[in-house]
């Protein structure tokens, strides 16, 4: 498997052998331009991955939050449902009670 650490190693290594040249006035290689640009665009991927992770915990925390304000949502909805499950079982009971006395007593 490929090692991160012994790449970041060697390219850090070969970008500042590539800018020592650069600011000493020294003429620099294809190849080493090569290395500048992969070096800039590892530095570049490490912050965009940075910022990434950052939204991406922001966003969780606030689905997270959501999350909660529907769960209280249904638990109150559930609380209703549960008093006029309550309301119509005694309806019911109450309605059905008179019916019998009605078809008892007539």
């Amino acid at each position: 498997m490929f090692d991160n650490k012994l790449f970041e190693d060697w390219l850090d290594k070969e970008a500042n052998d590539a800018m020592q040249k650069i600011t000493s006035g020294e003429p620099t290689s294809p190849n080493e331009m090569m290395v500048l640009v992969l070096k800039a665009q590892t530095n570049h991927i490490t912050h965009m991955e940075q910022d990434l992770r950052g939204e991406m915990i922001t966003l969780r925390k606030d689905m997270d939050k959501r999350f909660e304000q529907v769960d209280r949502r249904f638990d109150a909805v559930i609380g209703r449902i549960d008093s006029f499950m309550k309301w119509s079982f005694s309806t019911t009971l109450i309605v059905g009670g008179f019916v019998v006395a009605a078809i008892r007593y007539l």
